[in-house]
């Protein structure tokens, strides 16, 4: 066995960290994220409202698995584990050898991105396909045209790579040699490659009146001042995220100067790494910034901290001695601890309410063996023709239980009804008959979600159905109300999306 660790260090990391997120996967329960992006993979087109479109092909694809939320997750781990391979070879091509194995292991065990990145679908899995790639092409000098094509890949994953192609611009600029090329033939070439490929996102969001970049744009906008202790509270609960000495390493690596042959190949990745963390930094004090908005970046730096462990290896140095059992041993066993609160809420009385976003997730055979102690229930969830969530999250987790077993188009009539808008049919549902639900938690919502949501009550012979308490282990979990509505007298308004008044055509409500 220690000969094949010496052979094949590489393909033996990458395994081992397979291997972990196929056990995550399995364990955590669907969240809310994957519950909407479920519906990406059943509507195809050209973008979104809230993401391009390469999500939604690592739906569509998860989701001719047949394995429900397993099913969805599984593109997700094995696109990681490429990321992390072509990663690795950036990393061993731009910074030298011993780089690319620190770097391998480093996708392996830290928790924000391997879960971000490499378990839960999320826009982010194809996003650091597309980088690491993109990274791999800067590193062996790929021509220009053909990194091209690689960027517009990059585009159509999410809009945070905006922000690295203008960073990667900066940089061609910086450097006489480089600004002569971008400004010549090759970067000519290297534009409409980018265009060429991106074409899908600029023309669908043409066609619908730049929806995604005004909601997107409308995110950033906030007249609330700056509050001072957000940046630095922000970069700590990033570390934290990240797992202290992973991202310590980081920062030093960030830091730390050397004039070599592999000088260029650094100073490419702090142009593309600097200027949106200062970003981003300074946003942390005007708004909340979401834990994952950072990810493009730890994931560039990650050569950056592999190349510079590889160096105190080298020199062996002191630190190493607690620093490696502890990183390799505890980030693992951080996240199965975490994932299994997720899935039984075993820690709940360690949290507050407010800090325990995951109170609310049930597993999706949890959620099927309660509707199937209501065989009524169940009949008429299967027979529907329209099943309607109250969030626009909700109506996933009933998809993704009922499986095959049901026909019904799902919708949401909540005004923040993000894709569910655009798929809509142009007659608004109108002269259709449902079924409506929401997930209700005692501690946030009143019982009966007609009490709390203006809406419903619009709703032509709303009337009870049913209801399911679901558990979290040995707590209760949230309470599924259930009602049935007859026919829509007139198509369901929107406040966004086709059909909407040109007035109100305000995604950023």
């Amino acid at each position: 066995m220690p000969s094949i660790l010496r052979r094949y260090p590489i393909p033996l990391i990458l395994l081992a960290g397979l291997l972990l997120r196929l056990m995550l996967l399995l364990m955590l329960p669907p969240g809310y994220d994957e519950a909407y992006y479920l519906f990406y993979g059943s509507h195809p087109a050209l973008s979104f409202f809230d993401h391009p479109a390469a999500v939604s092909l690592w739906a569509w694809l998860g989701s001719h698995l047949q394995l429900g939320i397993i099913g969805l997750r599984l593109p997700v781990a094995l696109s990681y584990t490429i990321a992390s391979a072509f990663l690795a070879l950036a990393a061993r091509r731009g910074l030298g050898r011993g780089s690319d194995l620190w770097t391998a292991a480093l996708t392996s065990l830290c928790p924000l991105l391997l879960l971000v990145g490499g378990v839960l679908l999320l826009p982010d899995a194809p996003l650091l396909l597309m980088l690491s790639l993109v990274l791999w092409a800067l590193a062996i000098e790929l021509p220009w045209g053909r990194l091209g094509l690689l960027l517009g890949g990059l585009t159509l994953c999410k809009y945070h790579a905006l922000p690295l192609l203008l960073c990667l611009a900066l940089w061609g600029l910086s450097r006489p040699a480089t600004r002569r090329r971008l400004l010549g033939p090759e970067g000519l070439r290297a534009l409409l490659a980018w265009l060429l490929v991106s074409a899908p996102l600029w023309i669908w969001n043409g066609q619908h009146g730049w929806v995604s970049f005004l909601f997107q744009g409308g995110r950033t906008v906030r007249d609330t001042g700056f509050n001072l202790a957000g940046p630095p509270l922000f970069l700590a609960s990033q570390l934290m995220a990240l797992f202290p000495t992973i991202g310590g390493v980081m920062l030093l690596a960030l830091a730390a100067h050397r004039k070599d042959q592999h000088s260029d190949y650094r100073r490419l990745l702090r142009w593309l790494t600097v200027p949106q963390l200062v970003l981003f930094l300074l946003l942390a004090g005007r708004m909340q910034v979401l834990v994952s908005w950072l990810v493009p970046i730890w994931w560039i730096l990650l050569p950056l901290a592999g190349e510079w462990l590889a160096r105190a290896w080298e020199r062996r140095a002191r630190f190493l001695r607690w620093w490696l059992p502890l990183t390799v041993t505890m980030p693992p066993l951080l996240a199965l601890l975490a994932t299994a609160h997720v899935r039984s809420g075993m820690a709940s009385a360690l949290l507050p309410e407010a800090l325990d976003t995951s109170r609310e997730l049930s597993s999706t055979a949890e959620l099927r063996a309660a509707l199937e102690a209501q065989p009524k229930l169940l009949d008429a969830l299967q027979e529907a023709d329209l099943l309607v969530g109250e969030r626009y999250y909700e109506p996933g987790f009933i998809a993704l239980a009922l499986g095959k077993g049901s026909k019904a188009q799902f919708t949401t009539f909540n005004s923040d009804a993000r894709g569910f808008a655009f798929w809509q049919p142009r007659d608004g549902f109108a002269g259709r008959s449902g079924i409506v639900f929401g997930f209700n938690m005692p501690a946030r919502d009143r019982a009966d979600p007609a009490q709390r949501r203006g809406w419903l009550s619009q709703l032509n012979g709303l009337e009870p159905l049913g209801a399911i308490q679901l558990q979290r282990g040995k707590r209760p979990g949230p309470v599924v109300r259930f009602y049935r509505f007859g026919p829509l007298k007139t198509p369901w308004p929107r406040r966004y999306g086709p059909g909407a008044p040109s007035g109100d055509d305000d995604p950023r409500r």
